[in-house]
């Protein structure tokens, strides 16, 4: 049985990078927009923080890599990232979140993604110098896994469909 292909170097793993903070950050700039739409403004701005980090973390990347050849990735190279799961098919191609929460849901299913695939590469790799820089970078996503856990456990969800008709019915003590 044949698992996903890991970088086997440092190249390998920056080309990785840049192409992942390059789509997280295009990803929470987006979602910062349709939070705005929303109305949801604090939260927008917590995703312009982070669309900031990415972008900052992709110059950090550029900066280190200037005197290095990259290789060029083919897109079933990062695929993975998008079709891990049936919830990374959303990822891939989203529905548009219906509220915050969903919005954030959204953003945290993708970085939890990632840092899974730095932490496989910080465990299985034959290089050090690619765990290392994998772990390293495993911990920057964990940092963004817990900021997004934080604000999904402060916003309230949404009654389902299937709640409102259960409340309708008074199928639920009156608080």
């Amino acid at each position: 049985m044949g698992g996903r292909l890991l970088p086997l170097s440092l190249p390998e793993l920056f080309a990785h990078s840049l192409a992942l903070e390059r789509e997280a950050a295009s990803r929470f700039g987006e979602l910062a927009r349709h939070l705005r739409e929303l109305g949801a403004k604090r939260i927008a701005g917590e995703f312009e923080d982070l669309e900031k980090e990415e972008l900052d973390q992709c110059e950090a990347l550029k900066f280190v890599t200037r005197s290095c050849t990259l290789p060029e990735l083919s897109p079933w190279e990062y695929s993975w990232h998008f079709m891990a799961s049936a919830v990374a098919i959303e990822v891939a191609f989203p529905r548009v979140p219906e509220g915050a929460r969903d919005t954030v849901a959204l953003a945290l299913a993708a970085e939890r993604r990632t840092e899974a695939f730095y932490g496989e590469v910080a465990e299985r790799a034959n290089d050090s110098a690619v765990r290392a820089f994998a772990a390293g970078m495993a911990a920057d996503e964990h940092r963004h896994v817990e900021r997004l856990e934080r604000l999904l456990e402060r916003e309230p969800r949404r009654m389902s469909d299937a709640d409102a008709v259960w409340e309708g019915e008074g199928g639920r003590p009156a608080a």
